[in-house]
This record gives C-alpha cells, sequence and structure tokens, in this order.
C-alpha cells in the first residue's frame, strides 16, 4: 500500500481522479494532432506539368528545413504527453489499489501492520517484484523510468524502418533518384517533377541525431531495467533463505482486532477517497499546456 503513495497529496494539492482522467484524454488528443503533423511532413515539393511545357504547376510544397528540425520538438512533446498520460494512468490505478487494498484487507494482514503480537504461520515472504521495485524508487527516479521507456518508444517507432521520419527521408532519397515520373499519354502526359526543399546532409543531421537520442534512452532504460532484475534476483534469494528458517506458531485472541481492524478499514478508505494526484515537477509544462486546450485542471 505504501508503495503507492508517491502519487498523491494528502494536503489537498493535485488532481482529483475525475481531473486527472480528464487531462490524460485532453494529451492523448494532443498526440493525435503531434502525430498526424510528424507522420505527414513531407521533405519535397511536387509539380506538374504538360509534356513539351515550360511552364508547371506547383502541387505540393515540401517542409523546409526550418520546418523540418521541427521534427525534434514534436517527438519530444509527444514523448511528454505521453508520459504524463501514463503518470496520470498509473497513479488513478494506484488509487483504485489503494481503495481496493484497504476494503479487502485480511484480518492477518491488519495484524502485521499494526504489530500486534499474534505469532503467525510459518510463509515465504513476500517476494519483490519489477512493480515493486520501481514502486520503491523516488518520484524522480520512477518518473525517469516511466518517461526513458516512452521516449525509447516514440524515437524508435519514428527512426526505426516504416516510421514517419524512416520513410519520409526514404522518400527523398528516392525522388532524388527518380526526380521526374510521367502519367498518361499523348498530348495528354502529366510529368512530375519532385524538388527536395531540405538539405540532405541537414535530413542526415536529424536522423542520426534521432538515433543517438534514440540509444542513450535505451542504454538508460536498460541499466535501470537491470538493476531492477539485479534487485528481484537477491529479494528472492533473501526470502527463501528466511523461509526455510521460519518457524512460528499461531496463537489466538484476535476476536477484539476484527472490530479494530473494521474501524481502521473505514478511516483509511475515507482518507485514501481524499488523496489528490501530484504531477510531477518535469511534467508541469506539457501539463499546463495540455490542461489549457480545454476547462482548466483542477489542481486543488
Amino acid at each position: 500500500m505504501e508503495k503507492d503513495l508517491i502519487f498523491f497529496s494528502k494536503d489537498g494539492d493535485g488532481l482529483t481522479s475525475t481531473s486527472a482522467n480528464h487531462i490524460a484524454n485532453m494529451a492523448k488528443e494532443m498526440i493525435c494532432g503531434l502525430e498526424a503533423e510528424a507522420e505527414g511532413m513531407t521533405l519535397f515539393s511536387t509539380s506538374v506539368a504538360l509534356i513539351g511545357s515550360d511552364t508547371s504547376n506547383l502541387l505540393v510544397k515540401g517542409t523546409d528545413d526550418e520546418g523540418m528540425r521541427r521534427i525534434s520538438g514534436i517527438l519530444h512533446k509527444i514523448s511528454d504527453a505521453k508520459s504524463l498520460i501514463a503518470w496520470l494512468r498509473e497513479a488513478i490505478k494506484a488509487k483504485e489499489r489503494l481503495l481496493r487494498e484497504t476494503r479487502e484487507l485480511t484480518l492477518e494482514e491488519f495484524i502485521k501492520q499494526e504489530n500486534r503480537q499474534i505469532p503467525e504461520e510459518p510463509k515465504m515472504a513476500r517476494v519483490l517484484t519489477e512493480e515493486d521495485y520501481y514502486a520503491s524508487l523516488s518520484l524522480d527516479e520512477r518518473n525517469r523510468y516511466y518517461r526513458l521507456e516512452t521516449l525509447a518508444a516514440v524515437l524508435g517507432k519514428a527512426i526505426h524502418p516504416g516510421g514517419a521520419f524512416a520513410e519520409s527521408r526514404k522518400n527523398l532519397y528516392d525522388h532524388i533518384q527518380r526526380p521526374h515520373s510521367v502519367e498518361g499519354d499523348g498530348r495528354d502526359t502529366l510529368v512530375y517533377t519532385y524538388t527536395p526543399t531540405v538539405d540532405t546532409d541537414a535530413v542526415e543531421d536529424v536522423y542520426f541525431t534521432l538515433q543517438k537520442q534514440y540509444r542513450e534512452a535505451q542504454a538508460k532504460l536498460n541499466q535501470m531495467k537491470s538493476e531492477c532484475d539485479r534487485a528481484v534476483t537477491e529479494s528472492a534469494v533473501k526470502a527463501k533463505t528466511e523461509y526455510a528458517r521460519a518457524v512460528k506458531a499461531r496463537a489466538e485472541a484476535i476476536t477484539s482486532a476484527e472490530a479494530d481492524k473494521a474501524a481502521y478499514v473505514q478511516t483509511k478508505t475515507r482518507e485514501i477517497s481524499g488523496y489528490r494526484i501530484v504531477v510531477p515537477g518535469s511534467l508541469a509544462e506539457i501539463y499546463d499546456e495540455v490542461s489549457h486546450l480545454g476547462k482548466k485542471g483542477d489542481r486543488g
């Protein structure tokens, strides 16, 4: 239960679950627009002319260098928006989990939580899971993991074969190799001319910069996952060792604990219902931007 408190403020400063869900939905809508802009980027202009004519008509104007360089900012904004969604969705699930765990609290769990002197039967200690490990991190480190995971996914999607920027780059070189195409025949023959609107060196600079950013994000993410695997393994070894030595007897006299547990669940449920979701400082900027897309988000 304590592992999920990292998401919340108990002083009334933050978002309700309803507001957090609304912000997450608006962020999702923002992402749709940004992804459409990224995927719709064209790095060449298309013009058409009748064969034998000296006059051509511009059909599509390609993105210039300045527009093309915006791809990095767009992708990072998509990453930030997805990180915000991930954080808010995890927080909403955490609150629901806290309420569920409280309502489903067993008498044995309550006795242990209250440090009552009632011996228990021997059992395997709870082994650390990946979720437990990441939940044990500080707010910034936990959010860093979510952001690295999202950034690697967003950048990888853009630069890997079939990705938005990878396809834009491929199409550019295809049209450099084949700058003209013909459609129709006779006097109605149309000649399409494809003219690059960006410098190929600039394209390569952005492409390999994004690849470098992707590799760096993936490397940092893999390091965090490796640390998690090590902690989980150590936890499992420790739990099994303690279980092998555990010999405890179970006693009676837990009638009074039942009434105390019922009172505790009632009080704790009311307390958790009042928790507000905090927005990490690193997500404040994207939160402010998203919250101004519609009605002002409830932060307190």
